[in-house]
């Protein structure tokens, strides 16, 4: 059925592609890749004086006559070079955003806007265009191709980033953190792709701004507000596995008030890695994304703005209990998952000199799953979890001079959970305060440091400093370097979360369940292999940390771009995410436990370079060195032993000690992109390389220390071809891990993924 329909949609992009060569007589209009015309654009041939285009972006065909070379550009835009011939039935020139136009590009590192060339910090932004040559539809298909960033199968798709898990990873929407984390893991596939305008990317500690869950990052999801009086567009996605995406977004705008509203819906048949065992790897499921930003002026002094959001995810499916013995049961799963968000702000500006901004953020998140008996109907496990989250913020910024800007922010914070197996509702409440300074004396020398001050109920206070500074050497070459700290508590759900999801079969156990939880699954058949003894893990402690970045960037002429970054992180009692017994599923349950005195440390190597206007090539890199210094310390005193392939008890060596389990140590990227220039197809072709991981202690000595401890690495290929036609209509058509690699140690790869999609302005005045 899937191929039936994925050959309908094909040959349905394939009409349109050749219907967009029926080309208009007379004339050409100059476009952006969203279709809008350019009326800012330049026509130029040879030598002659450049002619501008009219109102609506076009130019007449017999003023490109001749026989020398035709450049058309705009500010902003990369300039584009035809020959005469290639003019012949030409109704549009499609021009591309210039990579230093991220320059131009503002983002939340500061909580103040900065230009990203003026950020003495790591920070990666990701466009709508580099966004759609992924082909994903959901935000983990975005992020794992960007270099330093892998996706783990930590209960769903969870993120590391410099080493570290989500659980030290901020995600912002718009600016606001996101809640509904499993024991701290926020799953990326809870997030569509349709409404993103951009993505960034902030490396290192972060937590003297926004606090204990941004030590390693923050990733802020920036969505798309439209600039037009009215806007209608549809979009389609299908992809295999019977996986639907179909979208709508509507735009209204006048002199004072802007709205922009969402509607994403999305439905798959799930995958199964293990044919042979009833249940899926990822069982079916639907959600549904409604989403509605309002912004207006009150006075030319005071801005509202509203933001209300809503997740609904429904899945089903079945597992066997007992599996292989008389006694094995059907077990029908049910499960939904709930996630509500309203953001209220106030923005005053009194004058030049002050802004002043009143925040507020309320989010709900609850789960729910219903197992029950397939023969009977009989209860066999039911699981509720209910979280609230709330904070209000004040944020005051001074500009007291050109060269000194002054941020102040207070706020509080009060989160609630019930659920099933916890005792009780559990509360804390936490507040804290963030000074911040930011100084550019000139032009070659910007300093931004700042402190953060935090109260919890639960955990005391704590203080985490930061400072960062850039010196530019040249405007071709600049260095950056930042310190900071951090500190981060164990909370409720590390310590008493007894969870199992539904639409991706994984169990999530709480340090102080996890004994009980796995012998639970024992009793009902569900486990193949214990991979960690529960025993060991051991009550949870409070974590800090130390961090240093620092790196350069370097453009030595408009076609070449490098960026470097190296890290150092430091933590004690590292609260450690692992899977502990794997299912029969294929899928695996999950407990937390502390690392003493842990060392992430690498680099990330970023290079870009632009052959010809239609081709760019583009390579990452990076290297992660982690290691547990207590293990390093017990192997030196020769206090750790295995077993090796004669069954022979020998002595551990630092040779073969490989560091934190699931972590790679060399990964990368290499990408291409290219435009066909007489049919206007952009094709981008990827590879996506992780390299071999510890999955599990197998020898029970609780480190990484074996050849058949580690899950082999793996490249994935993936391609994308697009065409934005003169109407805005845009199509797409490609695949991911067309290699078909399995990796069975994670179970978020389904293998080879081809989809298509359409997206289609309806109304755009």
């Amino acid at each position: 059925m899937f191929r039936i329909n994925l050959i309908k949609l094909v040959f349905s992009l394939s009409l349109c592609l050749l219907a967009s060569f029926s080309f208009a007589e007379g004339e050409v209009k100059v476009i952006d890749q969203d279709g809008q015309p350019i009326v800012h654009a330049l026509v130029q041939v040879g030598k002659q004086k450049p002619i501008p285009v009219d109102a609506h972006g076009v130019i007449s065909l017999a003023d490109l006559a001749g026989r020398e070379p035709i450049l058309i550009f705009a500010h902003g835009y990369e300039t584009r070079t035809l020959k005469p011939e290639d003019c012949e039935g030409l109704d549009q020139i499609v021009l591309r955003t210039k990579e230093s136009a991220l320059e131009e590009v503002v983002v939340s590192a500061t909580r103040t806007d900065r230009s990203v060339e003026d950020l003495p910090m790591p920070v990666t932004v990701l466009g709508k265009e580099k966004i759609q040559q992924t082909g994903g539809i959901r935000l983990s298909e975005v992020l794992r191709e960007q270099t330093g960033l892998q996706i783990s199968s930590d209960h769903g798709a969870g993120l590391q980033m410099q080493g570290l898990d989500s659980d030290y990873i901020l995600i912002l929407l718009d600016g606001e953190p996101l809640i509904g984390r499993t024991a701290g893991t926020f799953d990326l596939d809870r997030m569509s792709v349709s409404n993103i305008e951009r993505i960034e990317i902030l490396r290192g500690p972060s937590s003297a701004i926004y606090g204990s869950e941004a030590m390693a990052g923050v990733i802020n999801i920036i969505t798309k507000a439209g600039s037009r009086p009215k806007t209608v567009n549809l979009g389609l996605r299908h992809r295999s596995f019977n996986s639907w995406n179909p979208f709508v977004e509507l735009g209204l705008q006048n002199d004072t008030w802007q709205i922009d509203g969402l509607y994403d819906y999305f439905q798959t048949d799930g995958f199964d890695l293990t044919p042979d065992v009833v249940g899926q790897t990822q069982n079916p499921y639907q959600s549904q994304t409604a989403q509605l930003k309002i912004r207006g002026k009150l006075s030319e002094k005071l801005e509202l703005s509203l933001f209300g959001r809503a997740y609904i995810e429904n899945a089903d499916g079945e597992m066997e209990t007992n599996a292989g013995s008389p006694d094995a049961s059907r077990i029908s799963i049910a499960n939904a998952l709930q996630d509500f968000n309203f953001n209220p702000s106030l923005r005053f500006k009194p004058n030049e000199k002050w802004l002043v901004s009143l925040r507020g953020m309320s989010s709900w998140y609850s789960t729910e799953s219903d197992m029950r008996f397939a023969s009977s109907g009989e209860n066999f496990d039911q699981q509720d979890f209910d979280q609230f989250y709330h904070r209000t913020e004040l944020q005051t910024d001074f500009q007291a001079d050109e060269e000194n800007l002054v941020t102040l922010g207070l706020g509080q914070i009060t989160e609630t959970v019930e659920a099933t197996r916890y005792d009780g509702k559990n509360r804390f409440d936490a507040a804290y305060a963030f000074l911040q300074h930011q100084w550019n004396p000139g032009e070659k020398v910007n300093v931004v440091s700042g402190l953060r001050a935090d109260l919890h109920s639960e955990y005391g206070g704590r203080l985490s400093p930061k400072v960062s500074a850039q010196y530019k050497f040249s405007p071709k070459f600049s260095t950056q370097i930042s310190i900071g700290s951090g500190f981060k508590a164990p909370d409720f759900r590390q310590l008493l979360l007894n969870f199992n999801n539904a639409a991706s079969g994984y169990y999530v156990f709480g340090a102080l369940l996890a004994k009980d939880g796995l012998a639970q699954l024992q009793s009902q058949g569900l486990i193949s292999q214990v991979l960690i003894q529960p025993e060991t893990l051991g009550d949870l402690d409070a974590e800090t940390s130390w961090a240093i970045n620092g790196g350069f960037r370097w453009n030595p002429d408009p076609r070449f771009r490098v960026q470097v970054n190296a890290y150092r992180n430091q933590i004690e009692n590292l609260i450690e995410t692992a899977p502990i017994a794997r299912l029969n599923s294929g899928q695996n349950a999950f407990s937390y436990f502390n690392v003493r005195s842990v060392v992430t440390q690498g680099v990330e190597i970023d290079l870009g370079y632009t052959f010809r206007e239609n081709l760019r090539f583009s390579l990452g890199y990076a290297f992660l060195d982690t290691r547990d210094l207590d293990v390093l310390d017990q192997i030196d005193g020769g206090e750790i032993f295995k077993r090796n392939a004669q069954n022979i008890t020998e002595l551990v060596t630092r040779s073969d000690y490989g560091g934190l389990f699931n972590r790679s140590r060399h990964s990368g990227n290499v990408k291409v992109n290219y435009r066909e220039n007489l049919t206007g197809i952009d094709f981008a072709l990827r590879g996506i390389y992780r390299g071999r991981f510890g999955f599990a202690d197998l020898n029970g000595n609780l480190i990484l220390d074996d050849s058949s401890e580690y899950a082999a690495g793996w490249m994935s290929v993936n391609l994308t071809a697009s065409k934005q036609l003169s109407n805005g209509i845009h199509l797409e058509i490609g695949g991911t891990n067309l290699l078909n690699t399995a990796t069975p140690n994670q179970p978020n790869n389904p293998g080879r993924v081809l989809f298509a999609g359409i997206q289609l302005p309806l109304f755009n005045d």
